[in-house]
């Protein structure tokens, strides 16, 4: 049909296939040309023209995009400041701020609304999760509705869940323990540590633990991982949506197995018999049907097996690397530990690790250190602001770059060391800087609900 309308098209009087290659190519060419001429303009004369930063920057995202899809974002972030200054052009229209400062007053004092880029993190793009909502008031509305699931009593309802998958992260270890030869064996952690938290963010948020820890894979997590790594190429380079025979950003057979996770509990007793995340989604659906549709439901989940598993396995897995380079703080953390749970069969619960001050700092520390999330926080203007001394327009895309600020020695004596230290007691006089210098969740209203 298509090829019998252009053939039409073709064969009008006075048109023929020369001619008409002819007009589209020139259509091409002055379409092109007037977008370069505007980039031009826009990156020499326009209000960031004054911004330092690579020179191609401003006049193209590409070199940008690249770095994040090669997974040199995180580079980018320290790099950029030594070699620039506090305040860099990454893009025509994003400009990276490290000054300590004017971070605090993008997240904390303006809170600035999110920008454009939360949106492409959608995997329906109508369908914005608490993670990619942009409105103020639509974000307080979907923050109050969720907020009752990670309230601490809430949380204390879902330890025996967690301490579930911890058991079988247990007995594999043990396993394999026992079957090598002298009783050691070696372990990756990166892997397992991923399939536990992955294994606990299931547990309460898709009805069932996925069991990687004791099977290695499951159908929705490698669909999820394939879905995932497919929208992060789509999103920096969003016209590969638009080319036929690539996958579609939204895999049918990942939606129908989640179809049927959500079916299974809504016909089944686990409803009353298991408060979790997923019933407490289901819940809020019920009771706000309008606010929180069924798509809302599946995109949530989503978020929170991705947000939850990843960033939790990476904390735990630097933490284990942190402490097995440094055997003074090993022997402490374990010393402290053993005098809180005496017996090692004794669940470890929230309650009690209250008491475990220094697997707080350790953890704060590898938060400071190996930030999850270090690529910046991202931001616009929705009015004029200046910043650092510098104005920037309404609509002006900024990235809060906060993992300079993480390792800045004015703040962080021995800023690239692992010192959990520094969080009990002033290091070398100096004290935490967790006000203005350490934002692993976010901070203010757009913190991560997840924080405890």
């Amino acid at each position: 049909m298509g090829s019998s309308n252009s053939n039409v098209l073709l064969e009008r009087p006075g048109i023929d296939l020369k001619t008409a290659a002819t007009v589209f190519g020139l259509l091409a060419l002055v379409y092109y040309g007037i977008e370069i001429s505007k980039a031009v303009w826009i990156g020499l004369t326009g209000p960031l023209s004054k911004v330092p930063g690579p020179w191609l920057n401003r006049f193209t995202a590409v070199p940008w995009k690249l770095m994040v899809i090669t997974g040199k974002s995180g580079k980018m972030c320290l790099d950029y400041p030594k070699k620039y200054g506090e305040i860099v052009r990454i893009a025509p229209n994003v400009v990276m701020i490290s000054n300590k400062e004017a971070v605090h007053q993008i997240v904390v004092e303006k809170d600035l609304p999110k920008s454009a880029a939360y949106e492409k993190f959608r995997l329906d793009k109508d369908i914005a999760t608490i993670f990619t909502i942009r409105d103020r008031a639509q974000y307080r509305t979907r923050r109050r509705l969720l907020s009752h699931g990670f309230s601490v009593s809430y949380l204390k309802g879902l330890e025996p869940l967690m301490l579930s998958c911890i058991k079988d992260l247990e007995e594999v270890i043990d396993e394999r323990c026992a079957a090598a030869a002298g009783g050691e064996a070696e372990i990756d952690i990166w892997h397992l540590f991923g399939c536990l938290t992955s294994d606990v963010m299931s547990e309460t948020s898709f009805g069932g633990s996925f069991k990687l820890v004791k099977n290695g894979e499951h159908p929705i997590r490698l669909k999820m991982s394939q879905n995932f790594r497919r929208n992060a190429v789509y999103q920096t380079l969003p016209f590969l949506r638009w080319i036929p025979f690539l996958p579609k950003s939204q895999d049918p057979e990942l939606k129908r197995l989640v179809d049927e996770v959500i079916a299974r509990r809504r016909t089944s007793q686990d409803k009353i018999a298991k408060p979790d995340i997923l019933q407490l989604l289901l819940d809020t659906h019920d009771q706000n049907p309008e606010d929180f549709s069924d798509k809302i439901v599946i995109a949530e989940m989503f978020l929170f097996m991705l947000a939850g598993g990843e960033t939790s396995a990476t904390t735990l897995i630097f933490a284990f690397i942190f402490l097995l380079d440094d055997p003074v703080c090993y022997k402490r953390l374990v010393d402290e530990t053993r005098e809180v749970f005496p017996d090692a069969s004794s669940p470890v619960t929230n309650e009690k690790t209250v008491d475990l001050p220094f697997l707080n700092a350790v953890l704060k520390e590898t938060l400071r250190l190996r930030a999850p999330a270090a690529s910046g926080l991202q931001r616009q203007t929705d009015e004029d602001i200046v910043l650092a001394g510098h104005l920037f327009p309404a609509g002006t895309a900024i990235t809060a770059n906060t993992f300079p600020l993480h390792l800045d020695e004015r703040e962080w004596p021995d800023a690239n060391d692992f010192v959990p230290e520094r969080w009990l007691s002033d290091y070398k006089g100096v004290p935490a800087a967790e006000k203005m210098s350490f934002y692993p969740f976010s901070a203010a209203s757009r913190n991560c609900i997840g924080k405890q």
